[in-house]
């Protein structure tokens, strides 16, 4: 069996099971001693035959991190870079997601309850922290918190 044709079959496996970016497809092969140029042309192969398409990858992977995960813009955007999308990709993604964050965010404090116990500013500052490092805004974060009555002791 050809490189070729083994990179395609490792191909078909991998996007068989999940979505993947093009950039993780070809870093899964490369990881496979697939030369560069090989996988490359798999994953073109498979990009103009619509089986791997960042877009629509990011736009789902956008939604689901947002209604089933909590996380916010910044850290969906960092995650997706990460993964290979092209920051136009990941702009628009956002754009268009129907999820909104800022709800995603108050329920998420709200199902956990990580209000309750807050008598601190130090502990209000962790928990900023907290929803900051999930990808929250510090406006959204503000504007979230407002919602509570916080009794913060003074020392």
């Amino acid at each position: 069996m050809s490189s070729y044709e083994q990179a395609k079959r490792l191909a078909s496996s991998l996007v068989a099971g999940r979505m993947y970016t093009c950039h993780e497809v070809e870093d899964r092969l490369r990881r496979k001693k697939i030369d560069a140029d090989t996988a490359e042309q798999v994953v073109s192969e498979f990009a103009a035959a619509g089986i791997l398409n960042d877009a629509e990858y990011a736009a789902a992977y956008t939604e689901e991190s947002v209604r089933l995960n909590y996380k916010g813009f910044y850290r969906i955007k960092q995650e997706l870079y990460a993964k290979g999308v092209a920051r136009s990709i990941i702009d628009k993604a956002c754009e268009s997601c129907s999820a909104d964050p800022y709800a995603a965010l108050c329920e998420y404090v709200d199902a956990r309850n990580l209000c309750d116990g807050i008598t601190t500013r130090k502990d209000l500052e962790k928990l900023k922290a907290r929803l900051a490092r999930r990808g929250y805004s510090l406006s959204e974060i503000g504007r979230c918190l407002s919602n509570y009555d916080l009794k913060l002791e003074y020392d």
